[in-house]
């Protein structure tokens, strides 16, 4: 074997294993990436009432009063949470949010009405409210908290669910949300 042939079969070797360590490389990457996002979507059912949801795993759920049914809450970013409360129906949905976020103001003067407007949902009819709000008694500057209200009348009631989150982290938060929404089942009479 004359020298250029031994460099040109290392040059070959060393080539094959550089492709050999990227392609490992890769397929670690891609099954990180499928670990993670199987970690981030699992949900697990929850009963409260006479409501059935699937909500982050992981996720602390605590029991509400009053019009308030339940909340669901991120124990890794607390501002961020979803709650679910119902409301006597009323024949307008425009007329019963404003009220609402009426009422709102008046607790937090900080609260605001970024958008309203009837939606269709999944295929169900219902109103939509954007708001937002200053956490002053956060540790620390201000943080501004965006919410989604979504109003679906069903029979006697109107079912409200509501996403909050801290504005950097809204998009990301909204999803997740959504497939909570698409999870709840209510079932009329006990």
């Amino acid at each position: 074997m004359t020298p250029l042939t031994v460099l040109q079969e290392r040059f070959a070797q060393e080539r094959r294993s550089a492709l050999l360590v990227v392609a490992l490389v890769l397929l670690s990457l891609l099954l990180g990436w499928g670990v993670k996002t199987a970690v981030q979507n699992a949900t697990r059912p929850i009963e409260i009432g006479s409501f059935t949801a699937d909500v982050p795993d992981g996720w602390l759920v605590q029991e509400g009063a009053g019009d308030l049914l339940f909340v669901v809450r991120n124990p890794q970013a607390l501002n961020e949470l979803y709650r679910v409360s119902q409301l006597p129906i009323a024949p307008d949905l425009a007329a019963l949010a404003e009220n609402r976020n009426l009422a709102r103001t008046r607790l937090d003067d900080t609260y605001r009405v970024l958008a309203a407007e009837p939606i269709v949902f999944a295929g169900q009819d219902g109103y939509k409210v954007s708001f937002a709000r200053v956490d002053l008694a956060s540790p620390g500057l201000p943080h501004v908290i965006e919410g989604l209200d979504y109003y679906f009348p069903a029979s006697e009631q109107v079912t409200v669910l509501s996403l909050e989150a801290q504005s950097d982290h809204f998009a990301e938060a909204l999803p997740g949300f959504q497939s909570f929404v698409q999870s709840i089942r209510h079932s009329s009479g006990e």
